[in-house]
C-alpha cells in the first residue's frame, strides 16, 4: 500500500503542468509602418481580413486559452510573409510549434474558401470590355482581357512519395508550377496551383478550366503569352523572328502588355515571401492551399489599394525554352489579321 501511494506522489511530481504564455497582441504594440513590414498589411488591412474571416475561424469558446481570430491571422500572416520556420513564428506569439501549425492550416483553408469570391475572371461583355480598354490603353493591343504565365514554388523537403521525380524541374529543384493571369490592374484573374514542376506552362493552360472555356467559345476576348505557349485564337504570343516593322512593332506591344503578369508575379513573391527562395516545407496539396491563399490576399491588398513593399523584378527571359506543340493555324491568322490591322 505504502509503495502505491509513493508511486502516486511520484506520478503527481513529474507530471507536467500546463503553460499559459504570454501573448503579445499586434494591434497592441505596432505602428502602421511596423505592422506593414512584419505582416504585409496595414494597420487597416489586419483589420478588414481579420473581420473577414473571423467567421470561419473563431472558435466558439475561450476554454483553454483559445487563441482570438485576429491573433490567428497574424500568425498566419507572419509565416506567410517571411516563409521562415515555423518555431520562429511559434516564438515571436507566444505559442507552441503544434498551435502554430494547425492555426496556419486553420486560416489558410478559411482563405482557401473565399478564391471563387476574391480570384474571378471577367464574364460579363461589360467587365470584358472593360479588361480591353485597360489593355488597349498600354501599348494598344486590341481584345486583351489577361495575361498569362507559370512560376514556380519550391517544395523544401516535402514528402514527393514516389511520384518525386514529376516535380524536379528544368533547373533541378522540386516544385509547383503555378499558372497565373492577370488584369491591367495587377489583380488576378486566375490562379490554378496543383501541377509538379516539371508541367510545362502550355500544358496547364490547355488543361485548365479557364483554358477549355476559351476553346469552347464561353470566354471572349485573348489571352497574352511567352513564346512558350501554343499560338491560339485566343492566345496570342511573340513572333520569334520578326521580318517587317510590322511584326517589330506587334511584339513591342505584346512585350509591353504582357510585363504586367512579370510585375504581378515579382509583387506577389516579394510580398509573401513564403513562395520565394527554398519554397514551402509541406506536402503539395498543402502548399497548394498556400499558394492559393496567398493569392486570394493579393487581391484583397489590391482592392484596398495596401501599399507596395520595393522590390526588384527579375524576368526569367528562358522561361518556357521550347514550344510543346505547333501552332494552331487559325491563331496564327488572328495574329496575322491584328498585326495587318494595328500595327502594319
Amino acid at each position: 500500500m505504502a509503495a502505491l501511494l509513493y508511486a502516486i506522489q511520484q506520478a503527481a511530481v513529474l507530471r507536467r503542468e500546463r503553460v499559459f504564455r504570454d501573448r503579445t497582441h499586434p494591434l497592441d504594440i505596432y505602428d502602421d509602418s511596423e505592422m506593414l513590414k512584419l505582416y504585409r498589411f496595414s494597420r487597416q488591412g489586419c483589420v478588414h481580413i481579420i473581420n473577414r474571416l473571423a467567421p470561419y475561424i473563431e472558435h466558439p469558446t475561450r476554454r483553454n486559452f483559445a487563441l482570438p481570430a485576429s491573433l490567428q491571422v497574424f500568425i498566419t500572416l507572419r509565416y506567410f510573409a517571411t516563409g521562415s520556420m515555423l518555431t520562429n513564428t511559434s516564438v515571436i506569439h507566444g505559442i507552441h510549434l503544434s498551435t502554430a501549425s494547425r492555426t496556419i492550416r486553420r486560416v489558410t483553408l478559411a482563405l482557401y474558401q473565399l478564391r471563387n469570391e476574391v480570384i474571378k475572371f471577367p464574364q460579363s461583355m461589360e467587365d470584358i470590355r472593360e479588361h480591353q480598354v485597360g489593355f488597349y490603353g498600354v501599348a494598344h493591343f486590341p481584345n486583351v482581357v489577361g495575361a498569362v504565365d507559370g512560376t514556380h514554388v519550391n517544395l523544401l523537403g516535402a514528402p514527393l512519395g514516389e511520384d518525386e521525380y514529376l516535380y524536379v524541374n528544368r533547373k533541378g529543384r522540386k516544385s509547383l508550377n503555378v499558372q497565373l493571369i492577370c488584369d491591367h490592374t495587377y489583380k488576378l484573374l486566375n490562379v490554378v496551383a496543383r501541377w509538379p514542376g516539371s508541367t510545362h506552362d502550355s500544358r496547364i493552360l490547355r488543361n485548365s478550366a479557364i483554358g477549355r472555356r476559351f476553346a469552347d467559345g464561353e470566354l471572349q476576348g485573348i489571352l497574352l503569352g511567352d513564346a512558350g505557349y501554343r499560338l491560339e485564337p485566343w492566345l496570342m504570343t511573340p513572333v520569334r523572328e520578326p521580318q517587317n516593322n510590322a511584326e517589330r512593332a506587334y511584339n513591342r506591344a505584346h512585350c509591353k502588355t504582357r510585363v504586367f503578369i512579370e510585375q504581378v508575379n515579382g509583387q506577389l513573391k516579394n510580398k509573401f515571401r513564403c513562395l520565394l527562395g527554398g519554397g514551402i516545407n509541406m506536402s503539395p496539396e498543402r502548399a497548394s492551399d498556400i499558394i492559393i491563399a496567398c493569392c486570394v490576399l493579393f487581391n484583397i491588398s489590391k482592392e484596398l489599394k495596401e501599399p507596395e513593399q520595393e522590390y526588384h523584378m527579375e524576368v526569367d527571359e528562358d522561361v518556357n525554352p521550347h514550344e510543346p506543340e505547333g501552332n494552331e493555324p487559325t491563331g496564327a491568322a488572328v495574329r496575322q489579321a491584328i498585326i495587318n490591322d494595328y500595327f502594319a
